[in-house]
């Protein structure tokens, strides 16, 4: 069997492909929204676009045909059941409103859990041509680089990323967040963020009510980065916080528990 990792960094370039050949398509024609099928979904500012649907597409149809146990559970629909415990986690463009804006901030994310945890995952942003991956037996790497996450800095001087859209209680995050941390960094994809905590780039991530897709990869890669990446709390609202062990604790301690 291929490694997961492996197969993981290969779905997320098929992934990208897809999806930059769906963009390329809608600019012969002129890159309108019609051109790309956007459609809004929970949100003004929630798109989907053909290009991330045949993104998904791309990266199901690889992962069906070389882990056909497995489930599969995608944004824009993707949805197997799994026969053994396993399950991959997709999204074929996290930051679709950057992707749709010309904003170079985006990025294909594919995780993999185990029994709830993610286990392996990999994120790939294009514009840089940046390939984050790691896992189980395997530490997190940048371009083939190990990835470490960033240690020395207490939360008073801690860069620390977050999603701040309409569905969020955005004065709980920055009333809880803002006060307490050196700097919030809001950059519209938070998986991709999550893989510069595990990077060394920023040092935590702090978000309430996270989808699947938007935690089990880049969680994975903190995790094989020598940090911690944990759920606190119940659901109204758990927060999903990454980083060096000593921030997530300090996060950890500030952030609301229901």
């Amino acid at each position: 069997m291929n490694d997961d990792v492996d197969l993981a960094a290969r779905a997320v370039r098929a992934g990208a492909a897809a999806a930059l050949a769906e963009r390329d398509r809608a600019r012969r024609g002129g890159a309108t929204d019609d051109d790309l099928g956007v459609e809004v979904k929970d949100s003004p500012t929630d798109f989907v676009s053909r290009a991330d649907t045949a993104s998904e597409a791309a990266i199901v149809a690889l992962l069906r045909a070389e882990r056909p146990g497995d489930g599969i559970l995608g944004e824009e629909g993707a949805n197997a059941e799994s026969a053994n415990g396993r399950r991959w986690v997709v999204d074929g463009i996290d930051g679709t409103f950057n992707f749709l804006s010309g904003i170079p901030h985006w990025c294909v994310a594919v995780g993999l859990e185990e029994a709830g945890a993610p286990v392996a995952g990999a994120v790939y942003d294009p514009t840089g041509d940046e390939l984050f991956a790691g896992g189980r037996g395997r530490p997190t790497t940048l371009n083939g680089a190990t990835a470490t996450v960033r240690t020395g800095r207490g939360l008073d001087a801690a860069a620390v990323a977050t999603f701040l859209e309409r569905d969020v209680d955005r004065d709980r995050v920055l009333g809880r967040l803002a006060g307490a941390v050196g700097v919030l960094r809001a950059g519209g994809a938070g998986t991709l963020e999550l893989a510069w905590v595990a990077a060394g780039r920023v040092d935590a991530w702090a978000q309430p009510h996270v989808a699947p897709w938007d935690w089990v990869p880049g969680a994975a890669l903190v995790r094989h980065a020598a940090g911690q990446a944990v759920v606190v709390g119940d659901d109204d609202p758990a927060w999903y916080l990454a980083g060096a062990p000593d921030l997530v604790a300090a996060l950890a301690a500030l952030v609301p528990r229901g």
